[in-house]
């Protein structure tokens, strides 16, 4: 655990705090759907939906609570939102409606979205030079993986129960390590607020360069929701493993991500080398998906095999490209916007991840071994064009500096 920790200092309170909130955010990962289903009585379609569209309302918040950090200062307003954030979530122990659901999740999202630009902003506010920044959330994604497992076992406890106590209990854990986690970060140095400068106020937003970036960015980071949407499905539907194979590519994701992101990162130390990793990372995970599909062409131990293989080169392929967004999403931005910035960053994971359940159910799920070859090219090709599109938007940053 010493060498997953960052080093002693501001950013050891903040591994803290985010271990801390990951575990209550695997916890709800795991148990929430259900409980909204079983417990509270919503159909799955009305779930979705509702989640969908307060996913939606959650993409208007990153950028403006960005800006509110540059301006006001990052740690206080991360603070507050967590505080926000964890008291909120009680709200779902009595809503009993579609339109409930609607409301508590949407604005539940809106604040997520919004403390996740702002703890960025943070981020960048302690932290000097590339090389620092990158390492910090190497540091801090590891403890984003522990915590989110650890918080999925505590999760499965309550599944095992079954009951509305055991569901309704898991929140009130949520809500506590929330409550602690956010006071934790009190501990952390305060950052000044960013002085104003002569320009336009969403100075982000009419980035090109870092526009583009962020657009691939979006395009790549689909891959994240192979492991946990397409494979298990993949798995019980299209080869001949055991059903308790579909949880093998994401043990095998989860451990090498906690154990191995901070070493991956060592090697990105500025914006080429951050666009060459991504490039290795879309050729990976090309391979990767090849592998996957390959699965369903043998018995069960080769099926196997070929899962823990594919999901061993899927791993690599996501630590380098992890680790190149670190870089990217700081280096690019303009040093007095770097809250603003983010969550243009943030907005572009946040797309992602709302269209990426629906790239999985049309290509490998929908068309079979042809749909993971055309999303491992299209991994490929989105990684390949980082090295031109990151080389024109340094060049463009370096000629706005003059």
């Amino acid at each position: 655990m010493r060498k997953l920790l960052p080093p002693p200092g501001p950013l050891r309170p903040l591994a803290l705090a985010t271990l801390l909130s990951r575990v209550g955010n695997g916890l709800l990962m795991t148990i929430s759907v259900l409980y909204f289903n079983r417990i509270i009585g919503l159909s799955i379609a009305e779930v979705g939906l509702g989640l969908t569209v307060a996913g939606l309302f959650g993409l208007l918040a990153s950028i403006p609570f960005g800006h509110l950090a540059d301006r006001r200062g990052p740690r206080t307003l991360f603070v507050v939102l967590s505080l926000l954030l964890s008291m909120l979530a009680l709200l779902y122990l009595v809503i009993g409606t579609f339109w409930q659901l609607l409301a508590v999740a949407s604005v539940i999202a809106i604040l997520d979205r919004g403390s996740n630009a702002v703890r960025f902003a943070l981020i960048a506010g302690l932290t000097q030079g590339s090389a620092e920044r990158v390492a910090a959330r190497a540091y801090l994604r590891s403890m984003t993986n522990i915590g989110v497992t650890a918080g999925a076992g505590l999760g499965a406890i309550a599944l095992s129960f079954g009951t509305a106590t055991s569901y309704r209990l898991m929140f009130c854990v949520y809500v506590v390590l929330g409550l602690i986690s956010a006071l934790v970060v009190l501990a952390v140095p305060r950052v000044a607020p960013q002085p104003r400068v002569d320009g336009p106020v969403w100075v982000a937003l009419q980035d090109r360069g870092y526009l583009a970036v962020s657009a691939l960015n979006a395009g790549i980071s689909i891959h994240y929701s192979v492991i946990d949407v397409a494979i298990p499905l993949w798995v019980v539907d299209h080869t001949d493993a055991p059903h308790w194979a579909a949880a093998l590519p994401l043990i095998v994701n989860a451990a090498g991500v906690a154990v191995l992101q901070v070493r991956a990162s060592r090697g990105i130390v500025d914006t080429v080398t951050a666009a060459r990793a991504t490039r290795a990372a879309g050729l990976l995970l090309l391979a990767s998906m090849v592998l996957f599909a390959t699965a369903s062409g043998g018995d069960a131990a080769v099926a196997i095999a070929v899962l823990a293989i594919a999901a061993l080169v899927q791993t690599a392929g996501e630590l380098l490209q992890s680790s190149g967004s670190f870089l990217l999403g700081f280096d690019l931005a303009a040093e007095h916007a770097q809250g603003q910035y983010q969550g243009v960053w943030n907005t572009s994971t946040s797309v992602s991840s709302m269209l990426a359940p629906t790239v999985m159910a049309l290509l490998p799920l929908g068309l079979g071994v042809a749909g993971w070859i055309i999303l491992g090219g299209w991994f490929a090709v989105v990684g390949v064009l980082f090295v031109p599109v990151v080389r024109w938007a340094a060049a463009r940053q370096l000629v706005g500096s003059r």
